[in-house]
């Protein structure tokens, strides 16, 4: 068995390794591209085919971010087609990361949730298997997210009420224009938002039409919700100013959105690792539709 790095000559290989071995979870050649090859921390050496015999058998692929005093390490994804599992390929896929990513000076290797460009939030148990093998390769569970559906054609998720009474209090509501991109960015990094928050707004900031949505008020943002960002019909993440909270500035931020996303044709929205369950709930009608559970494991140099 051979392991090689992942290129733009096998990059349609190992997607469709994944096709085979993810079926919750394919996507097209553009948005593998963007998780594999196209992620600002991509390493070569983190990114494997496993071949035998001339044929692929198996992918995996990490990442290292480095973060202010340490790297975070991270597997992305992995699968091996089933004809060949219990045969060590995912052993040696995974022994190569974990030493490539203690080389960099990560003390820790996580699963799934490799923010900020990651394709799911942590694993999905019903890939039973892999989960399984985790488990015997020392890693521990570390709790779990889960997404939430929303049927957009249940509703044409109407804002004008809402909206006419926050015009009351000087607030509006409107489509990110391409060219503000930058500014948008800079007022999230003001206001405390995240980098990975930032990183996966921008991408869906130069979506067509533009997938953000910004609330003002005297013409100053204080809010933002997007979707597609993470990934296509994905919807997340979501912010509002500390100070402007609790007036319905998010649920109209968010309503949009569903507008905008049933407009362009999609039937259900997937909210991305929520956090309050809640709101989505009361606002939308969104019912908790897949669970993710994490692991870690700690690495030796």
């Amino acid at each position: 068995m051979e392991l090689i790095a992942l290129t733009p000559n096998n990059i349609e290989i190992a997607r469709q390794i994944c096709h085979c071995c993810l079926p919750y979870d394919r996507v097209s050649a553009d948005v593998f591209r963007h998780k594999t090859l196209e992620d600002p921390d991509f390493d070569p050496e983190l990114a494997v085919l496993a071949v035998e015999d001339g044929q692929p058998r198996g992918f995996m692929m990490g990442v290292c971010r480095a973060a202010e005093q340490e790297v975070g390490a991270g597997i992305k994804v992995f699968g091996v087609r089933e004809d060949y599992r219990g045969r060590g390929i995912a052993s040696a896929m995974l022994a190569r990361i974990e030493h490539a990513a203690a080389d960099r000076g990560a003390e820790k290797l996580n699963v799934g949730f490799t923010r900020p460009n990651y394709l799911t939030p942590g694993l999905d148990p019903r890939y039973t298997p892999a989960a399984a093998f985790l488990l015997r390769r020392g890693f521990a569970r570390r709790g779990e997210t889960f997404n939430m559906d929303v049927d957009l054609l249940s509703s044409d998720w109407s804002t004008s009420d809402l909206e006419r009474r926050l015009e009351q209090e000087g607030v509006t509501c409107r489509r990110l224009e391409p060219h503000e991109r930058e500014r948008l960015r800079e007022w999230m990094a003001a206001d405390g938002f995240s980098e990975g928050w930032r990183y996966q707004v921008m991408h869906a900031a130069q979506q067509d039409p533009v997938a953000v949505f910004i609330a003002e008020k005297d013409g100053a943002i204080v809010a933002f919700a997007c979707y597609d960002g993470v990934r296509p019909g994905w919807f997340g993440p979501m912010g509002t100013t500390q100070s402007m909270r609790g007036i319905g500035i998010g649920t109209v931020t968010f309503l949009r959105c569903l507008q905008s996303m049933k407009a362009v044709g999609y039937q259900i929205c997937e909210i991305c690792a929520v956090g309050p369950l809640y709101f989505y709930s009361k606002t939308a009608n969104a019912r908790v539709s897949r669970i993710f559970w994490g692991f870690e494991k700690e690495l030796t140099a």
